[in-house]
């Protein structure tokens, strides 16, 4: 357990070993339990995400965070129940930095979880509460992003005008991925 207002919690990226392994089913809810999903929504609302899953911090448990707009969700053991529709959005990832493309999601989801006491809900989400969810319960199975991508709209952002509209630059799957293996090779 971390120190209070200590959150020693990093942000994993591309490269990390973790990020393609499947997350391992929560037992209990536990003070560690808890404690971690406080890091976990401090540290994504830190990094102005929309969700976070515990892989992306390189624990191996089945434990999500997402936050589009409400107070934010913890989800323990979520698995997606029903799916309907389909919708195509930008999308990004915090485990891969100023790097986005559009990716198809369902538009609408019913998620079963177990919150930080251990009781099962059900979550509906739509839109971007549903993208979120989706993306968060991938990284739990250890799909990425970069998988289900459009790579013809791949992209990063690399700044932006004085009026701040968004600068990007096309870049194909291959060369983002080298960019994000390099880095992780500067850094082991």
């Amino acid at each position: 357990m971390s120190a209070p207002g200590k959150n020693d919690l990093k942000i994993v990226h591309y490269g990390h070993p973790g990020l393609r392994q499947k997350a391992k089913r929560v037992g209990r809810a536990t003070a560690d339990l808890r404690d971690l999903a406080n890091r976990m929504v401090e540290l994504m609302r830190a990094s102005h995400g929309l969700g976070l899953a515990a892989n992306q911090v390189g624990i191996l448990r089945r434990i999500v965070v997402v936050e589009t707009g409400e107070a934010a969700a913890v989800l323990v053991n979520p698995e997606i129940v029903s799916a309907e529709g389909a919708e195509t959005a930008e999308e990004g990832c915090l485990s891969f930095p100023r790097l986005y493309g559009s990716v198809e999601r369902p538009a609408e989801v019913v998620v079963r979880a177990r919150d930080l006491s251990g009781k099962r809900f059900k979550m509906q989400g739509e839109g971007r509460l549903a993208r979120a969810l989706c993306h968060e319960i991938d990284h739990l199975n250890g799909d990425l992003f970069v998988d289900r991508v459009d790579e013809e709209t791949l992209h990063w952002l690399v700044g932006e005008t004085d009026e701040g509209e968004a600068v990007t630059q096309a870049t194909t799957l291959e060369e983002a991925l080298k960019v994000f293996t390099a880095a992780r090779g500067r850094h082991d």
